[in-house]
């Protein structure tokens, strides 16, 4: 889109939805952190809707367009002119109507510094859930350190509306601190640090999901969800917690928390040519959920044969090369097969091998499509194939649809599929 009507379009949207925000009488939960902030609000969307109207953020449009487009109940214009002339009458007419909805739920996602403060100028929350601080948006002119990531993330909290809730995950250092020093105030802390609030234990692993104990006060509960990845009790659980907040029994959250399903691209099964099983993780890529998915591999995979399809991991600023090689390091731990696509991801394998992965068993390309091609007539029933890389230049998608066992399914089992994202090459 051209400046000037990105520009144009963003003054008037703004002023329409805090228009119809000012007649909105619902609960505002905003969601944020450097990761799984889209699976995070559509756990939350799952256990609220089961009881509560509901209007979230569709997919991951968390930017300030994602926020006003989502409050104004319209889509994006893109960069034409004539469809944001359409839009914009719309939006001016939605204005004007009342939003009915109890529950407005809202992905917050920051590139750059100021980008919360755009943010908040538009709406604050009741409800702030933080997930976690991790490096990510790193390159030049986004954030220098983690530390300024999270200080723009936890302008979400400062701007919490009157008795507003933080919901903070203090198995993250910086969480942790910023717990601390909020004195419990209007604050719940999850984890699995012994002092969380709601606290998972006995995490479980196994083909059919995940299974934990949640611990609140003197009371223990069994939670169960069909999700693949440990690392989704960081998920699951401000989805009870904010259950809770909004009145719905522990047994409630939990049994609606069982109807839900991770969004495209976030560590979803797929059944793959030949009987293989595809792990879909290919919506993006940073070092701490590679090293989990690798481990989801390394589980679910057993004695069958495990392949990583591993792309770049962008946005890490000038310490992406040691974040690269670090990942590639224990990569033999748990794959028996990488596959690399992408220049930066060529550090995957170099460091896989000299950590003693076979050459044979180590391949690197430039692009999903040479992946595919070499791959595709090498798929195996033995195979379980984790298939993770960041968006831009990557697009692994590409590569899943090649291996796929139903390819026919692809608009509604893989991300970027709209047309949008098909004529980027």
């Amino acid at each position: 889109m051209k400046n000037f009507l990105k520009q144009f379009v963003l003054w008037t949207l703004k002023r329409l939805a805090k228009r119809r925000l000012r007649k909105f009488k619902g609960k505002v939960i905003g969601v944020t952190g450097s990761i799984g902030k889209t699976s995070t609000k559509e756990a939350i969307f799952s256990v609220l809707n089961s009881q509560f109207k509901v209007k979230a953020t569709k997919k991951s449009m968390n930017s300030e367009f994602g926020l006003l487009l989502t409050i104004l109940d319209i889509e994006s214009g893109y960069s034409s002119a004539y469809k944001w002339s359409w839009l914009l009458l719309k939006a001016f007419y939605n204005s004007l109507i009342k939003d009915h909805s109890e529950i407005l739920l809202l992905e917050m996602g920051v590139d750059k510094p100021g980008d919360m403060d755009y943010l908040m100028s538009v709406v604050r929350p009741d409800i702030a859930v933080m997930a976690n601080i991790f490096p990510v948006h790193m390159e030049a002119g986004q954030f220098d350190s983690l530390q300024a990531i999270f200080d723009e993330k936890r302008k979400m909290v400062d701007h919490l509306k009157e008795n507003g809730v933080a919901i903070l995950n203090i198995d993250n250092a910086f969480l942790a601190m910023f717990a601390q020093k909020r004195e419990k105030k209007n604050t719940i802390t999850f984890g699995k640090d012994e002092n969380a609030m709601f606290r998972a234990t006995n995490v479980k692993l196994s083909e059919e999901g995940v299974n934990f104990l949640l611990h609140h006060k003197e009371n223990g509960y069994e939670v169960h969800s069909g999700i693949l990845g440990e690392y989704q009790v960081y998920v699951l659980l401000p989805a009870i917690i904010c259950g809770r907040l909004l009145g719905m029994s522990f047994e409630d959250a939990i049994i609606a928390l069982q109807r839900y399903e991770l969004p495209p691209g976030r560590m979803s099964i797929i059944p793959g040519k030949e009987g293989a099983v595809i792990l879909d993780s290919s919506y993006n890529s940073s070092p701490e959920p590679l090293r989990e998915a690798l481990k989801v591999l390394k589980e679910i995979g057993g004695k069958k044969r495990k392949v990583a399809v591993l792309g770049n991991m962008n946005e890490l600023g000038s310490n992406s090369k040691v974040l690269h090689e670090e990942v590639g390091e224990v990569i033999p731990q748990y794959a028996d097969l990488l596959i690399t696509v992408g220049d930066e991801a060529r550090a995957f394998a170099l460091k896989a091998k000299e950590k003693g992965m076979e050459a044979s068993s180590v391949h690197s390309f430039d692009t999903a499509s040479e992946a595919a091609d070499f791959f595709k007539d090498k798929v195996s029933k033995t195979d379980v194939i984790l298939v993770k890389g960041s968006q831009n230049k990557v697009r692994l998608e590409k590569f899943i649809k090649e291996i796929m066992a139903h390819p026919e399914d692809a608009e509604k089992s893989l991300v970027r599929q709209e047309k949008v994202w098909k004529d980027i090459v």
